[in-house]
């Protein structure tokens, strides 16, 4: 059982600063080769579906935005081609939907995820900081915003991505069960539909080309590619440049632990020198 005095003790160990956070440096809490957890196993694995089965889905559906063009003729010379176009297009579109149902689940059940999923939700801050770079960039600030484990980049990228696999999903089935959408809807919902694919379609892919590639992986600090989709880390210089405010939070967690450890064992070395009655 503690004691006073042995709150007395620790209370004068405060005061002495034997506790105070000043005596732990950051060096101490965070070695300079520690790497930093940034995806887990299991969204590496999501990744490499997602981005296999999109750019799936890009190349066996540009025939039907763009027949005419002649680098499909070339793709698609055999007579069975258009028949094996679609059957891969609708695996892969299934396998798209499939990685979207699994990020819902694995967001619910998972803590990792869960925990992640909180922090990639917009806010205000988002955009402060989007503003402020804005005009870091065209020279009118010097300090650039600090973020946490996702800017505002990223989690726009989030959004968009859950958004166009939704809309994707939707129309892809609509097309796909061609009688039943029929039934239940205008021939012209139809009509629409089909371009919204199509069109959607586009703008995904330009926006991974453009956007995605270029912040990821064609960024000067990172060329020619990040390795995070493959090993899941980041080093401590990467997470102190990129994602300060998480770096900070890990930082006060883990001087809290430290300053915990330290309470329990001043409480031992206490129990131990006390004399038994």
């Amino acid at each position: 059982m503690i004691r006073d005095d042995d709150l007395e003790l620790l209370a004068k160990a405060k005061e002495a600063g034997l506790l105070s956070p000043d005596e732990i440096t950051d060096d101490e809490l965070v070695p300079e080769d520690e790497e930093f957890i940034r995806l887990a196993l299991a969204e590496r694995i999501q990744h490499v579906i997602l981005f296999t089965s999109f750019f799936t889905l890009v190349l066996t559906g540009i025939p039907l935005v763009f027949p005419d063009a002649p680098l499909l003729h070339k793709l698609f010379f055999f007579p069975e081609s258009f028949w094996l176009r679609g059957i891969i297009h609708r695996v892969a579109g299934v396998t798209l939907m499939g990685v979207g149902i699994f990020q819902v689940v694995y967001v619910i059940m998972s803590p990792h995820g869960n925990r992640d999923f909180h922090k990639i939700i917009p806010n205000f801050q988002d955009a402060k900081d989007a503003l402020n770079l804005f005009l870091c960039n065209l020279g009118l600030r010097e300090e650039r915003p600090r973020f946490g484990k996702f800017n505002f980049i990223e989690k726009f990228e989030y959004w968009a991505l859950a958004w166009g696999i939704f809309i994707m999903a939707m129309t892809g089935l609509m097309l796909w069960f061609k009688e039943a959408s029929i039934a239940l809807f205008p021939i012209w919902v139809l009509d629409i539909v089909r371009i919204v694919h199509g069109f959607e379609a586009i703008l995904a892919f330009l926006a991974i080309i453009i956007w995605h590639m270029y912040n990821v992986h064609l960024n000067p600090e990172v060329f020619p590619m990040s390795k995070v989709w493959i090993t899941g880390k980041i080093s401590k210089k990467e997470m102190m440049e990129h994602h300060p405010l998480e770096y900070k939070d890990i930082l006060r967690e883990r001087r809290e632990k430290l300053e915990i450890e330290r309470v329990k064992q001043l409480l031992e070395e206490v129990k131990q020198q006390r004399p038994s009655s």
